[in-house]
Order: C-alpha cells, then structure tokens, then sequence
C-alpha cells in the first residue's frame, strides 16, 4: 500500500470510491478541484494498493485545528488497514502544523468508522440529530493532539 498526495487525474476515481463506500453526498469533481487548489488549508491524500486506488482522506485546517473532512475506502478493500494508514498520514499532519486537536463527524449507524476512530482514542463530543440527508444524526468527535505523539 501506498499513501500519497491526491493529484486532479485521481478525482473521478475518488468520486467513485465514495459511491462505493456509502457516501450520503458524494463531492463533485468541481468540488475536488476546488479543494486541491488549497493548498495552505486543504491536504488530500489517497491510498493505492496494487496501482488501484483504494480509499482517500481530505483533511482540512479549519482556524488552527484539523477536521477529517472525508475518509472512504472502497468495499473490496475494506478490513485492510487502508483507513488507518490514511488517518495516521492526517494525524501525522496535524501533529506537524501544531493542531491541538482534530475533529470529525461520522454518520450513527456507521459503527465500523467509530471504532477506527476510538482505536485513535477519539472521544464521542455529542450528536447532531438529522444531519444527514437520510435523515439520520451524525455522532461528533475529537481528539486531542499532543507534540509528542507519533502516528507514523
């Protein structure tokens, strides 16, 4: 596997994976675009197994902390260690900018993503009830970053 920074060729595949893995609201190509152009605010890393792209991560610096802004691995890939190897990339990052935490929201009956996430030691911080277009709550998380963590 192979962790490394998102180029505009690997959006339509990245569009894809997110179809695949359940995303409510895929993100457009536009939308993409957009936010690999940001460079200081907006890091994008994809994974790939075998010259095949395998899931993806945005992760944003929001005033001084860092959100996950998307993570989805496709089906034929997943209970592989593809999401973990892209969230230690991000909390890796966050350690290097100095962020004091990062945040996240993921989807309630997406139980497989809260344990990933608990297995990094994020902390459920609340709800917010009928986020999602489905009408179902997104559970809020974070975690609190220290100078001398390693995620690498």
């Amino acid at each position: 596997m192979k962790i490394r920074p998102m180029l505009p060729t690997d959006i339509v595949a990245v569009i894809a994976i997110d179809t695949a893995a359940g995303i409510l609201l895929p993100w457009t190509p536009n939308q993409y675009a957009r936010e690999l152009l940001k460079r200081e605010t907006t890091f994008c890393w994809v994974a790939e197994v075998d010259e095949r792209l395998a899931g993806s991560l945005t992760f944003w610096n929001v005033a001084g902390e860092g959100e996950i802004a998307n993570l989805a691995v496709h089906p034929d890939f997943w209970r592989q260690g593809i999401g973990r190897a892209l969230m230690k990339t991000a909390l890796a990052k966050a350690v290097e900018l100095g962020f004091p935490c990062v945040l996240l929201e993921v989807r309630a009956c997406n139980q497989p993503a809260q344990q990933l996430y608990r297995s990094f030691s994020f902390a459920e911080d609340g709800r917010r009830v009928r986020y999602y277009s489905n009408g179902e709550a997104a559970v809020l998380m974070s975690l609190k970053i220290g100078k001398e963590e390693n995620y690498v």
